[in-house]
């Protein structure tokens, strides 16, 4: 590989130095963009299934609140309403904990790939740079 200094560097050695430079600039920042979207896709993923378990629970919990209406208007008195009003209490309370959790999971998912949009505006800004300098060259 040859070296050249600045001022022997020709327009068409500078365009092809250019040219290979932004092919793998642009692999680069595509290749972050796509591992920033996996990343936001995984956690959202993991926050919509923990809502969907809490949605699970709150539907079991209603069911076992009627349940134990049911059966404390049946039995009155009789400790097995007791006990079904304990589990109802017990599917509330997951419930709330797993939304508690599913809703800090999506808080944290970012959709904007900002590191992404930071790196092309640097680039470009570099870019614009580069082109300047070299038309200030000729």
């Amino acid at each position: 590989m040859t070296t050249y200094t600045d001022s022997e560097r020709s327009l068409g050695t500078i365009i092809k130095e250019l040219t290979a430079d932004l092919s793998m600039l642009f692999r680069s920042e595509i290749a972050l963009l796509k591992f920033e979207i996996t990343d936001a896709a995984k956690k959202f993923g993991t926050g919509a299934g923990l809502m969907a378990g809490a949605l699970t629970c709150a539907l079991i919990g209603i069911a076992f609140l009627f349940v134990t209406i049911t059966l404390g208007l049946v039995a009155l008195g009789v400790p097995a309403w007791l006990s079904a009003l304990i589990v109802t209490i017990v599917l509330f309370a997951a419930a709330g904990l797993l939304a508690m959790l599913g809703k800090k999971k999506l808080e944290k998912v970012n959709f904007v790939p900002s590191a992404s949009i930071e790196h092309i505006k640097q680039d470009i800004d570099t870019l614009k740079a580069d082109v300047a300098r070299a038309a200030g060259s000729k």
